[in-house]
């Protein structure tokens, strides 16, 4: 696989991946006006905004090394040059 294929790969998986992120710390950051905990809205139920931040960051950890791993890896020396 070429280099330029793996940037259009990696590249909006890079980008999904902080914009996850920044959507979990947004999740953990954020408090109401009262001061309780704060409930976010996914798939039409109500979860605690601390579990969706943190799970939300660990996805776009993961997402983010993936895509840095997926850019920077050589070819592999068992395919046929071109």
């Amino acid at each position: 696989m070429t280099r330029f294929f793996r940037l259009l790969i990696g590249l909006p998986v890079l980008a999904s991946g902080i914009l996850i992120g920044l959507y979990g710390l947004l999740a953990l950051l954020y408090r109401d006006e009262g001061g309780g905990s704060t409930y976010v809205t996914l798939f039409g139920r109500q979860l605690n905004g601390n579990f969706v931040g943190v799970t939300a960051l660990l996805i776009a950890l993961a997402m983010i090394f993936v895509s840095v791993w997926f850019m920077r890896r050589r070819n592999s020396r068992f395919a046929k040059p071109s």
